[in-house]
Order: C-alpha cells, then structure tokens, then sequence
C-alpha cells in the first residue's frame, strides 16, 4: 500500500462479464475493502515483512473520500484539496494539503531516477529502482508507456511495458463514470496503481467484486488481493469533522510549531502593524539604525507588504552604520567561499544586537539550508519562529528547507501557515505557481 512518509487518458473499454444495470453519474459509493498481501524475496533482498490482511471501511463521495482502518481514518477532501488524519483513539487529526501527496511522489520519482543514473555511472552492483513499478507504486506516470492486455482464465492481466500489474477479472457492479473516477482517485491515493492501469480501471466504469496488483520494491515483490464486499450505492453527503479536535501540539519542536500555526494563525492586526511601526521610529530615534533595519525586515515578513523605503534622514543613519554595512554585504555573498564567510558574520552581529536576534538567525538559517546543511537550518528556523510565531517568510523559507529534505508533508503545512498570515508576500508566489503546475499536470489527484 502507498505509504509516504501523468494522466493518459485512454478509449473507453468494456471488459465481458456480468454486471448489474446502468448505474446514474455519480450516486456516491461505500463498501467493505480487504487488502491481502503476499510478500516475496527479491534479488539482493533479504527477509521480506510477513503476509498481511488488513480491512477498510471506504466512502466515495461526490467530492470528498473517506478510507478508515483499525485505528486511523482520512479523509481526502477534494473541494478545499485537504486531507485530515484523524486518530481514532486520541480522537484527534492533523490538517494538511492534498498538494504534499502529488509533490512528494512527483519528487520521489525524480529522486528514484537520479538514484538509478548514479548507480549506473559508477557501476556499483546495487538493486536499482525499476521504473515501472516505481510508476505502479507512486501513481505517477514519469515516461510515455505502453498498456497492453491479455486473458487469463477469464480476466484481464494488464501490462506495461510487459510488466504485468494487474489481474482484473469480470463481474462487479455497474457504477456511473463520476463513481469510477472517485474509484481511481481512491486506489491512487490510499494504495498506488499505475496511471494506465487505474485509467484502464476506471474506464469499466464498474467496481470489481475482486482483484490483484502486482508490486516492486527494492528487496521484495508484494502480491496484492483486494476484495469489495458490502457495496451500497449511497453515501453521506459530506463528512464530518465535528466529533474530533485538532492535534494538541507535539513533543517534535517543527510539528508544535505547525499546530499551533494551523490554530493561530492569521494576518496581522492593526495594532501588530502599528507596534512594529513605533518599534522602527523608536530605534531611528535612539540611532540604533540596525535594529531600525531589522525591523523593517521583519515587518515586511510579517504583513506581506513591500519594504517601506527609509525617509532621507534614515537613509543618512543607516548608511553610516557598520553593523548595517557588514549586513548588507552577508546577504549578496558569491560562491560556497563568501557564504560561509557571511555565516559567520551573522553570528558575529547576533551578539550585538539585543532587540532583533531571531531575524538574523533566521538569514542564518536560509544561508545553512542552502549550503546545504538543512539539519542545522531546522533547529534555528524553529527558534525563529518561538520567537515571533506570526512571521510568515519564516514559515515560507522553512517549508522550503523541508521540502529539500524530502519533508513534504511538512513543507506543504508550514507554507500553508505562512499563506494564511501573509498571502501576498512575494516569496510565496514560487509555491503558488507549483500547485498550479501540479494542477495542471497531475489533475488526476485533484
């Protein structure tokens, strides 16, 4: 099953077999789902986890699906793209984005190929990923591929590039073609299926009474029995979130941070604006032109608004202080030589300011995660925010720090939090022509 951490459409088919009367466009759908898996040593694999049988309760509604298990329910919520893990027993859920699913595997694609060409350029005798059956596993189509189909004891085995991934046999019921898009999105997101595979499915415009996928991962094969029992064409119209709370804050520093953002978080005030606005003119007026500077910084941060441009007299104060002078020449650094230089000059003009130093931890941390040092950047974004939760460029270059280190899930909740506090701060407009890609090119998931 899809665990974490490009659509082709194709001509509708019709397999033979006895299936019900038509069902109308879209009449919703709940049924019982057994999953049985049969694990198998691969080459270069070692002892492979122990066959496994798990139940779920599924919901297909118009525009939302609900996929529960013993313990935990989600539910993906395609009208806001959101998806909500509930823990059943704490009753509580977490709140993240439907567009960390789509990115993460997009990503982990890319990754997987990266992976396999370094291998084989140093010739180094380790299992490669396969990438059919990383396309099968992530639902992600990342080259063109050809399906093709054949008949075994009366179902349909379909193959891709003569990788058999599917045992589809006849029956089931009849469902109306927004059922069986619901059907397709379900078994993408919960549990993989090759885009060609899922099209050819979901082309039947039928749920199947049973049928098998076959899975590759590095060290095992997996065996897949799926098994639909209890269909009724109904569902509730939408779900409901009112018997469950939000996650109370974890003990992980980044995810108390994301909690209480998903609670809090909002665009500032005008008393916010106005306490920063006389924080600046006070600082101006003692000559602290640096903490004056850093203040201006941060309040861009915090509302989104542009930088306000210093009257003649600032001007005048701020170019005639060092601190600012050494500032500026940290942030324009050339090269991995002048970017550690500028790490340690920021730590040097922590130590003389006392009124702005999360601001110039925060510089310090984007500079670490772009040399690449995302572990040491993490801890300093969080100290960042511990110190002025409502800093939304905070939140925008931490979920990038997040997102280079594979942290999707993540990434997407503290871009989010910093959309909510800021949505027009120049910096998040990289993320927002992201989801549009993604929209435009993986629609399937949305």
């Amino acid at each position: 099953m899809f665990k974490r951490s490009a659509f082709i459409s194709l001509p509708r088919l019709l397999l033979a077999g006895a299936l019900c009367a038509s069902a109308p466009a879209f009449a919703a759908l709940s049924f019982d789902l057994s999953v049985a898996t049969k694990y198998a040593v691969a080459t270069h694999g070692n002892n492979p986890p122990p066959d496994e049988v798990k139940q779920y309760k599924v919901v297909l509604g118009e525009r939302y699906l609900s996929v529960s298990s013993t313990g935990e329910s989600t539910i993906y919520d395609l009208a806001t793209r959101r998806r909500y893990q509930i823990d059943l027993a704490t009753r509580r859920y977490v709140d993240y984005s439907l567009f960390d699913e789509a990115g993460f595997r997009v990503q982990e694609l890319k990754n997987r190929s990266v992976m396999n060409q370094a291998l084989s350029v140093a010739k180094v005798d380790l299992p490669a990923f396969d990438p059919v059956f990383d396309e099968h596993n992530l639902s992600v189509a990342s080259a063109p591929r050809k399906l093709s189909e054949s008949n075994e004891a009366g179902a349909t085995v379909l193959a891709v590039d003569g990788n058999p991934l599917a045992r589809i046999p006849a029956g089931g019921t009849s469902i109306g073609a927004g059922d069986a898009a619901q059907f397709e999105r379900m078994m993408r997101y919960r549990f993989g299926g090759h885009p060609l595979v899922l099209a050819r499915l979901a082309s039947e415009k039928r749920v199947p009474a049973g049928f098998v996928m076959h899975h590759k991962q590095v060290g095992h094969s997996q065996t897949r029995t799926y098994t639909v029992s209890a269909l009724r064409q109904s569902a509730p119209a939408s779900y409901d979130l009112k018997p469950y709370k939000p996650r109370a804050a974890q003990d992980n520093d980044l995810d108390q941070l994301l909690d209480k953002a998903q609670a809090n978080a909002a665009p500032p005030t005008a008393a916010t604006r106005q306490a920063f606005e006389t924080g600046i003119a006070q600082a101006f007026a003692d000559k602290r032109a640096f903490d004056a500077m850093l203040g201006m910084s941060e309040l861009a941060f915090v509302s989104g608004d542009p930088m306000k441009t210093p009257t003649p007299e600032q001007k005048v104060l701020l170019n005639a202080d060092p601190q600012v002078r050494a500032f500026a020449a940290a942030m324009r650094p050339k090269g991995k030589a002048e970017m550690e230089a500028a790490l340690a000059t920021l730590q040097e003009l922590r130590k003389l300011t006392t009124h702005k130093q999360h601001m110039l931890a925060l510089f310090e941390a984007n500079w670490r995660a772009k040399l690449g040092d995302v572990r040491g950047a993490l801890p300093l974004y969080a100290s960042v925010l511990r110190a002025n939760p409502a800093l939304a460029g905070a939140y925008k270059d931490m979920g990038d720090a997040l997102f280079k280190s594979y942290d999707i899930a993540r990434a997407w909740r503290s871009w989010d939090a910093g959309r909510r506090m800021a949505p027009g701060l120049e910096q998040f407009k990289a993320v927002n022509q992201y989801e549009q890609l993604l929209l435009r090119e993986h629609p399937e998931f949305f």
